[in-house]
């Protein structure tokens, strides 16, 4: 359990929990070559989700209960690594912007030293259903979005995501949506030809359907594991006493959860508290950011007029980068599971101590 500092006095509880919808390193699940006829569809044990000591209605344990399954599914199990090589040799293969999501890089053949192909799956996107709709899946439903930049296409598939429940509720389960997202970057001397990325994108989706059934799960042992992805942020919820908090939710992102307080003689304070990726930790080079040593953890500390932002490194380096991969994009294939408190609050240093507690118990 999370220690908190500081005292706090409040009213009762509201527990609110709202979904929308939500990696894996090098050693994260690859689909071998070949495409499936049918994959068969997991068993789904009852899941009693965690509520964190507090009495909830059905419903909300229904939108908890997805949180937890999609914490337990692997993006990388749900990218077909093979449709991706098809397109060029792959050089980087697993999470690299959040612990949802999945990026295979390749190079594709013909193409110039900086051409590259980036295929990402992402679990819990902000739903874009504003592009034209796609009738070509059978009954999912997908909605394509393009787009066209100086030196990159891009064609995002955003599809209805089937997570099953096992909670009893009145209330119908809301649909959830993940994306394909694939860009071709091109560097200004290349004399490859573009990459129909549209193609590309309903190549994987296609193959990624037949592997929903399965609900590939995370590792959980060995390289692949990243132990900060099967954690809840929301488990510091059970370090307070009901009346200390005015409100806890979960928002759109199952690694995110947003904590109000109460403050004697004071307004209510909000944090958010997100489990992610950060780029490998190195020293800051932004202005704005600032490294602190605390209880000998660094931390990276962002202030942006009253804006507060503190991430705190919790497991090593995920390195998702193969042999091969340019040394111009290596450092984005290098990142670390990292815990990040963000706050409207002037003074960042008063929430060092608690992201150091919370970083301390995310693992444990």
């Amino acid at each position: 359990m999370v220690g908190v500092r500081g005292g706090t006095r409040s009213t009762a509880a509201a527990v609110i929990a709202c979904i929308a919808v939500p990696s894996a390193l090098t050693g994260c699940a690859t689909v071998l070559a070949g495409t499936p006829v049918e994959t068969p569809a997991a068993h789904v044990d009852y899941l009693a989700p965690n509520t964190h000591s507090r009495s909830i209605d059905p419903s909300d344990k229904m939108l908890l209960e997805v949180a937890e399954r999609l914490r337990r599914l692997d993006p990388c199990g749900l990218l077909p690594e093979s449709v991706v090589a098809g397109y060029g040799e792959v050089r980087q293969f697993g999470p690299q912007e959040a612990l949802d999501t999945c990026t295979a890089v390749a190079h594709p053949s013909g193409g110039a030293k900086y051409d590259e192909l980036e295929v990402t799956i992402d679990l819990s996107p902000v739903p874009d259903t504003d592009g034209q709709r796609d009738w070509s899946f059978g009954d999912t439903e997908v909605y394509r979005n393009t787009t066209t930049h100086n030196n990159s296409l891009g064609c995002t598939l955003t599809f209805a995501l089937d997570i099953p429940v096992t909670v009893t509720a009145d209330a119908v389960p809301p649909t959830r949506f993940a994306t394909i997202a694939v860009t071709q970057y091109r560097s200004e001397d290349s004399s490859g030809e573009s990459v129909p990325v549209c193609a590309v994108a309903a190549d994987t989706l296609s193959e990624t359907l037949t592997l929903v059934p399965s609900l590939p799960a995370r590792p959980t042992s060995g390289l692949g594991r990243i132990r900060l992805a099967a954690a809840d942020p929301c488990e510091i919820v059970a370090s307070f006493a009901p009346e200390e908090l005015v409100g806890w939710q979960i928002d759109s992102d199952p690694y995110r959860c947003v904590l109000t307080q109460h403050q004697e003689e004071a307004a209510p304070t909000t944090w958010s508290i997100h489990y992610g990726l950060e780029p490998e930790f190195a020293p800051p080079e932004d202005d704005d950011t600032r490294e602190v040593v605390f209880d000998g953890l660094t931390l990276h500390v962002r202030e942006t007029g009253d804006s507060c932002r503190i991430a705190a490194p919790v497991e090593s380096v995920i390195d998702t980068n193969r042999p091969g991969a340019e040394r111009y994009n290596r450092s984005s294939g290098r990142n670390v599971p990292a815990v990040v408190l963000m706050s409207d609050t002037p003074n960042c240093d008063d929430l060092v101590p608690l992201t150091v507690d919370i970083a301390d118990g995310a693992l444990t």
